[in-house]
């Protein structure tokens, strides 16, 4: 869209759910860089909102700082689009296909399959279903999380065939189970249909994976940037995130993650991410800082792209 001078932002946040200090916090950042491009800023808590009050504010565009469910399943952009408002990131489909770990992971391996470099996943395993969780006759580590959901809330690493009590939270059809592959945790941001690089993500010593902890809490992670991963490798990255994001139909910013097997010189993809955290300790400003973009550069740009669906 448009940028004009005095422009009014409506900045969402929020919401409810397990990520909800996540989107407080990305709101924070977000509403300082919104002020420092000289925009006005309304801030919407939407656990508090009200639609008619959302029509009164007559903003010029909404920058959605939501994240899980509330923000990132197609809910809101729909209701955005009803209004005609336009807004950040991604749209109806595209957020609510990301969303869904199953469905992201089947529209790009069907979209990539019979191309000369198709996109990679990991093994899907299944689900013994009952009132404890198993995997069918695989002895190695596995992955086991919500099949949609972000910010890795209730993800687990389990060894094969041990069974683990299934949380109250979670049904065993919510669940999906992954092969544990690799050595190294990646991730690539795409802003504006252009990949911007490859940080590689080390856990604290005392976290097994990059888990909710370690990407929110001070010093819970280590990022390299760039990976010390091999070229080829490393292109291939930002090759597979862009195509992710265009296959899907991502809409200003999105960021994909992957897990790098050293010994094979193997690149595997996890999922994509519609919204991603733009806290102090978020790695998509980080990686727009490498590149020489702040973070109200970065919030500019985004809000550019913004838009509804007819």
């Amino acid at each position: 869209m448009k940028i004009k001078e005095n422009m009014h932002v409506l900045l969402l946040k929020g919401g409810f759910g397990p990520e909800r200090e996540v989107s407080l916090n990305s709101a924070k950042a977000c509403s300082k860089a919104i002020k420092e491009n000289g925009f006005i800023v309304t801030e919407v808590d939407i656990a508090k909102m009200n639609v008619n009050n959302l029509i009164s504010l007559k903003a010029d565009v909404c920058f959605n700082a939501l994240h899980g469910n509330s923000g990132e399943n197609g809910s809101i952009q729909g209701l955005l689009n009803l209004l005609k408002i336009p807004y950040t990131h991604s749209g109806v489909a595209a957020s609510a296909i990301s969303m869904n770990k199953v469905y992201f992971k089947r529209l790009v391996l069907n979209t990539t399959e019979s191309t000369d470099d198709p996109i990679i996943f990991p093994k899907t395993l299944q689900i013994n279903e009952g009132e404890k969780l198993s995997i069918k006759n695989y002895k190695g580590l596995y992955v086991l999380k919500p099949k949609s959901g972000g910010s890795s809330v209730g993800v687990k690493i389990v060894k094969g065939q041990n069974s683990i009590p299934l949380k109250n939270e979670f049904k065993w059809k919510d669940l999906m189970a992954e092969e544990f592959v690799g050595s190294m945790e990646l991730t690539v941001t795409v802003l504006k249909d252009k990949p911007l690089c490859v940080t590689e993500i080390k856990a604290a010593q005392n976290e097994e994976f990059y888990n909710y902890r370690a990407k929110y809490e001070r010093n819970g992670s280590i990022h390299e940037i760039p990976a010390k991963i091999p070229r080829r490798s490393y292109e291939q990255a930002m090759s597979w995130a862009l195509r992710a994001h265009k296959i899907v139909g991502c809409k200003g910013i999105s960021r994909s993650d992957f897990r790098y097997d050293k010994i094979n010189d193997q690149l595997y993809m996890l999922e994509i991410n519609t919204q991603p955290g733009m806290t102090e300790t978020s790695l998509s400003p980080e990686q727009a800082l490498f590149c020489n973009i702040s973070l109200s550069e970065m919030v500019k740009i985004i809000i550019e792209e913004a838009s509804y669906e007819c």
